[in-house]
């Protein structure tokens, strides 16, 4: 660990052997890239949290000036939020500076009173004061976005991390997408859906890999739907270990395990319309290494793309969008197959009252009803021989009219998660 000192002279450390020890030499460390990967600049997500135990265990020990070469590279390590590479890290790193800065200001004969002057070239333009009563508060202070070296200067008693932190763009170079993710709108058992590919990376010392997908305004991922997919065990979702739901289903967490023997990875997730939406924003989904974030890709899906060339879209208006607002203000629903169409009636063979809020309409196990104007008729045939569903409704001439129909199989998920309302008639 004491690897981290970038003075290579001091008298504690030994790289021909790749061990260090403190000045009393009571304790050892590794300090070789092999041995724990401190080599680098940017370190790793296991090295920072290696490192932050590390040094709180020094602390422990009491030995602060011996814990100070592994302060100096964790606070060179942390990012532009104040963080490190994950939260697991994150916790133990700044665990480990806030017991540094609690000892070291606990040692000092005096109270805190530090002035920090910025520069660049010959003069200072930028002043922080450091008191006792304010000493916990981050500043910051904004640079002219020069090319150049900085100076910095302090003067007074006390302890401060000082940290440079720059942005930049690079421009007119061409990248491999790292996990080449793809996303983009489908249709699956009626439902909208959105398709995913990846493939992940054929070495990776990762130990996780996070999908994280939101929904388009208007759709939420639900349990039971998700849940239906990773019972699928001869594809894509045989590589997922987990799951989260989040923020009320607009977002949704895949955890990938790395060890899976598939490398291209396919995944098709259907969401629950909860009301339409005109023009809808493209919405993002992101594929992380988990325990080294820098390592990601992010693109964008919307649900308005073409997804002309999935099987439901073949008969244009035959899809039904199934909801538990949906199921409950419907007047009847009915279990059974579609039969003979005569003018603007079909009649619905082998059926089944699911839910009649008024009279009875079936008769000998049939039950006729007309097609409403919003009801295409040509999405019967690709019903045929297939156990369905349908939606009706009491008409004032006694009559039933169809308000919607789809497969029993695509509306089974739907009417199962809404079990305990489906059955409520409309007020």
């Amino acid at each position: 660990l004491l690897d981290h000192v970038h003075k290579r002279d001091m008298p504690f450390r030994d790289d021909g052997k790749c061990m260090g020890s403190s000045t009393d030499g009571k304790y050892k460390f590794a300090t070789c890239e092999e041995n724990l990967e401190f080599e680098s600049v940017r370190g790793s997500s296991k090295s920072i949290e290696a490192t932050g135990y590390a040094a709180l265990y020094i602390m422990q020990k009491e030995r602060i000036e011996d814990s100070l070469p592994m302060i100096m590279w964790l606070a060179s390590q942390r990012n532009e939020n104040g963080g490190f590479r994950s939260s697991q890290d994150t916790v133990i790193g700044l665990q480990a500076l806030a017991k540094f800065a609690e000892l070291s200001n606990a040692a000092m004969p005096k109270r805190t009173d530090l002035t920090i002057v910025i520069g660049k070239g010959r003069s200072y333009f930028e002043k922080i004061k450091i008191k006792e009563n304010n000493k916990m508060t981050t500043k910051e202070v904004v640079l002219a976005p020069e090319v150049g070296d900085y100076k910095i200067k302090w003067t007074g008693v006390g302890t401060a991390f000082v940290q440079l932190i720059s942005s930049y763009h690079i421009m007119g170079r061409d990248y491999e997408p790292l996990f080449r993710l793809k996303a983009d709108a489908t249709r699956l058992k009626g439902l909208s859906a959105v398709r995913l590919s990846f493939r992940l990376p054929d070495e990776s010392s990762s130990t996780m890999y996070l999908l994280e997908l939101a929904s388009p305004t208007g759709m939420v991922f639900t349990k039971s739907l998700v849940e239906g997919q990773l019972q699928l065990t001869d594809g894509g979702f045989s590589a997922i270990t987990r799951y989260d739901i989040k923020e009320g289903g607009q977002r949704l967490h895949l955890y990938v395990d790395p060890a899976t023997k598939l490398k291209d990875i396919e995944l098709t997730i259907p969401m629950d319309s909860k009301f339409d939406v005109a023009n809808r924003m493209p919405v993002q989904v992101s594929l992380i290494d988990y325990y080294n974030p820098s390592k990601r890709q992010t693109i964008f899906y919307s649900m308005d793309e073409s997804d002309a060339g999935t099987e439901e879209s073949k008969e244009p208006g035959c899809s039904l969008s199934l909801s538990c607002d949906l199921l409950q203000e419907t007047e009847a629903i009915v279990l059974g197959y579609p039969g003979e169409i005569e003018e603007d009636s079909l009649e619905i063979k082998s059926a089944f009252p699911y839910k009649a809020c008024k009279e009875n309409f079936i008769r000998g196990m049939k039950a006729t009803a007309k097609f409403e104007r919003s009801v295409n008729r040509d999405c019967v045939a690709p019903l045929m021989n297939t156990r369905s569903i349908f939606l009706l409704r009491y008409r004032n001439d006694g009559q039933m009219e169809i308000t919607g129909m789809t497969d029993y199989a695509s509306a089974l998920p739907k009417i199962t998660e809404c079990f305990s309302v489906v059955t409520d008639c409309p007020q």
